[in-house]
């Protein structure tokens, strides 16, 4: 089960350590895919299991020291692998990760900035959120470090923003409908980034954003019940949230109609099932 999100961004960081023979090194690489408690990085340096290393995050000049859990693939840069903090209570990213209980259903995760004093979050935004940053490219909510309402944006738009303290502008009424049920949904057309080893990546728009899922239309034609990394919202260009989701409903496909998907977010790659009310939010969207 995580414990927190994992947020796909690089991050330039020092590690160093010593060998199985004991000698010496320093390496100047990347974290690249970051979450509270560890990260996936990159290093020419061949690490084991168990290894304990230090790391420094350029990006706070921050010092802890990590374990490494193993090797997850090799590339011509050098070879992945997966660390956990030994000092998990320390933010070395200085960004804030909401802890998982695997009971939360956002429509949408994203890492957004305080104009106000530039703290970073990772945020689960509810139908109405995503909503309102998707009309607006910001959002009113409660900064903890300033203690009172703030405008946040985007974590890699602050040269975008309007000056701190200042209304967002066109803050007009949303442009999509929402309609009234238990479970709201949004017709809503934004990019999701699907993600498997089985099938690769690929970008799609959804259809409609509910609690818990979302429906999108794809050419590809995918297996009822499978597993796929999800990003909702997604952009190229700035630092994704992918999450655990499965199709539970499928249609079209035939005379040239692409597919339909409904997906719901699982807690975790390994949740055994869904509930029946999980599969009917699904095929609603």
């Amino acid at each position: 089960m995580r414990t927190s999100d994992r947020l796909f961004m690089e991050v330039p960081i020092i590690v160093s350590g010593a060998d199985p023979t004991g000698k010496a090194f320093v390496e100047k690489t990347r974290a690249l895919v970051l979450s509270r408690r560890g990260a996936r990085i990159i290093a020419k340096q061949p690490l084991i299991p168990q290894q304990t290393l230090k790391l420094r995050c350029m990006k706070t000049g921050m010092d802890t020291s990590v374990r490494v859990v193993g090797p997850i693939m090799g590339e011509s840069e050098g070879c992945h692998y997966g660390i956990a903090f030994l000092e998990p209570e320390l933010n070395v990213w200085g960004i804030e990760f909401p802890t998982l209980d695997g009971t939360e259903n956002p429509a949408g995760r994203m890492v957004l900035e305080c104009t106000n004093c530039h703290a970073q979050e990772v945020v689960h935004l509810d139908v109405f959120e995503l909503e309102v940053f998707l009309a607006n490219q910001c959002l009113i909510r409660t900064c903890q470090r300033c203690d009172k309402a703030t405008l946040w944006i985007q974590a890699d738009m602050r040269e975008e923003a309007a000056p701190a303290g200042v209304p967002p502008v066109g803050m007009n009424p949303p442009r999509h409908s929402i309609q009234e049920r238990k479970s709201p949904r949004i017709n809503l057309k934004v990019e999701v980034c699907l993600r498997s080893i089985e099938y690769g990546d690929e970008v799609v728009l959804s259809e409609n954003v509910s609690k818990g899922g979302f429906r999108v239309v794809s050419k590809k034609d995918y297996a009822l019940g499978s597993v796929f990394e999800a990003a909702l919202p997604y952009s190229a260009k700035s630092a994704n949230i992918f999450t655990p989701a499965r199709i539970v409903y499928k249609d079209g496909g035939t005379g040239g109609v692409p597919f339909g998907y409904g997906f719901c977010y699982i807690p975790s790659p390994m949740a055994p099932s869904l509930t029946g009310m999980q599969i009917s939010q699904a095929r609603d969207a």
